[in-house]
């Protein structure tokens, strides 16, 4: 695969995702404003938020499908128009109902972009550089988090509501241009590869119900969708839109103050992002740990804001609490690994948006949640008090420790469900060793009859190589035990699991993944 041109072509979807991130973030450090221009409540506050990422989260199936149906460019293209004509609109509407029309359509736009990129990715890079641009595409989101912040505090001072969104409308429909034709580049896919060459399936626009069906059936969806909402839930409702306020008001930051504390959460949101990704790129086995323990380490912040003496915790406390949560996003993204590593190549777009639908789902409810106490503690409060917000974010703990108990529970059951087809000489994703607080005995892994980890042959990780059984020149329809890999015999590239007979090389991608750069 050539170097340079992978690089361009995702360059030029990832900076659609920029521009997302920069208009979802964009109300966190506007809201003041917006209560002012709209006369709004606390709770009319958050239904923009709610509204927006409602539309985001309802967005995610339909958009996986339709990425898989016509492919990412055209579906990043049309993100940027939606996002640029939607961001215009919400800077010139005069009265709260059109802006909520405006925040609609904008979490409409959003929702097409995550996953494209990540279709990109898995198009363009080898499954072994899968985790690290995912975890490079989060750190452009985190980039974009950062231009909503301090620079864009200053705009809306200095320049006011009007020209700040107008100019940020007006970036991302100039953006489009990029995309109106695709790249002249094809990826050089090796014909070893047969995941990675085939084309998709030309049935997957067809089924789209039974698609969706399968890839929530198998325990790794639900846990991909669970540890999305848990990492996120928290995280996102701070950093989205209650954080400001809650530093502005209830600990009487200044705005200035309260912007460099999220940065804060921004460059520890950048810096995990590249530790994580280059941990879980060598050692997928850390995936789901991981994922438990920054979960557990939110649930700890959450408690250490709501039980402070008082309230109000001293700035290197809240400095530290703000730095646990910045790892709940890079830590999301074990998410898209998992739906990735159990859905064949043309379901992995909806497979993703339905685990992307977790951590968006619980961000509305919270900032729903969070929202109506502030105004059920203090009804009709212009500035919210230290003791409503501890009311407030005891629902985020919530939400958060119920996640954490969903995530353990679907852990074990795909635990169970992978070393029972390892048992069975099955290909998996990766290759488990059983432990005490697994739910099967040595006796459950004897060779049995239950059925395959899923219809579609899972796909073996970048951590397998030369390690679990391989799947080349496995028979077309279910597979008995494998052959493992011979002694001396050469690593095979990840993710080739796929079996020739049921879906052969191409000589190159369709022609709509291949945007223009």
């Amino acid at each position: 695969m050539s170097f340079r041109p992978s690089w361009l072509v995702w360059g030029a979807g990832v900076g659609v995702y920029f521009l997302a991130v920069f208009h979802r973030t964009s109300l966190g450090v506007a809201g003041p404003q917006a209560q002012e221009r709209f006369g709004l409540t606390a709770s009319q506050l958050s239904t923009f938020v709610m509204l927006q990422l409602g539309i985001y989260a309802a967005m995610q199936i339909p958009a996986g499908i339709l990425i898989d149906k016509y492919g990412p460019r055209r579906m990043l293209l049309t993100a940027t128009l939606i996002m640029g004509s939607a961001q215009m609109m919400f800077a010139f509407v005069p009265n709260y109902p059109l802006a909520l029309v405006a925040r609609g359509l904008l979490g409409c736009g959003d929702a097409m972009t995550y996953i494209s990129v990540l279709r990109l990715v898995s198009v363009w890079f080898s499954a072994r550089r899968y985790p690290i641009f995912t975890s490079f595409t989060g750190l452009v989101g985190v980039a974009g988090n950062l231009v909503a912040t301090l620079p864009l505090t200053a705009l809306l001072h200095g320049y006011g509501w009007v020209p700040t969104f107008a100019v940020a409308g007006a970036i991302s429909l100039g953006y489009s241009v990029l995309l109106i034709r695709p790249a002249r580049w094809t990826p050089e896919v090796d014909e070893t590869q047969p995941a990675l060459a085939a084309k998709s399936d030309p049935l997957a626009g067809t089924k789209v119900w039974q698609e969706v069906k399968s890839s929530w059936r198998h325990p790794a969806g639900r846990l991909g969708f669970w540890i999305h909402f848990t990492t996120m839930v928290g995280p996102n409702t701070f950093s989205v839109l209650w954080g400001f306020p809650y530093l502005t008001q209830a600990l009487g930051y200044s705005p200035q103050a309260a912007s460099s504390f999220l940065v804060v959460l921004v460059i520890g949101s950048l810096c995990s992002s590249l530790i994580v990704g280059t941990v879980l790129g060598r050692l997928p086995i850390a995936r789901s740990p991981l994922a438990l323990a920054v979960s557990t380490a939110c649930i700890l912040g959450w408690i250490t804001l709501i039980a402070w003496p008082g309230g109000h915790p001293p700035g290197p406390v809240l400095v530290i609490v703000i730095l646990i949560f910045s790892v709940g996003g890079p830590a999301s993204t074990v998410a898209f690994m998992l739906a990735r590593d159990y859905n064949p190549r043309h379901r992995i777009s909806t497979a993703t948006g339905l685990v992307n639908v977790g951590g968006f789902t619980g961000t509305v409810i919270a900032v729903i949640v969070v929202g109506k106490v502030l105004d059920l503690v203090e009804p009709g409060a212009s500035v919210r008090s230290a003791e409503a917000f501890r009311w407030a974010f005891s629902g985020i703990l919530l939400l958060t420790v119920f996640g954490l108990f969903r995530v353990i529970v679907w852990w074990l059951r795909t635990r169970s469900r992978v070393l029972m087809a390892t048992a069975r000489g099955e290909a998996v994703p990766l290759e488990l060793h059983r432990h005490r607080f697994d739910l099967v005995s040595e006796k459950d892994l004897h060779p049995s009859q239950l059925p395959p980890l899923h219809p579609e042959r899972a796909h073996p990780t970048a951590g397998e190589q030369g390690h679990g059984p391989s799947a080349a020149g496995a028979p077309a329809v279910e597979p008995p035990a494998v052959e493992p890999f011979a002694a001396g015999a050469p690593a095979v590239e990840p993710f080739a699991a796929e079996p020739p007979a049921v879906e052969p090389p191409a000589a190159e991608p369709p022609h709509d993944e291949r945007p223009r750069t």
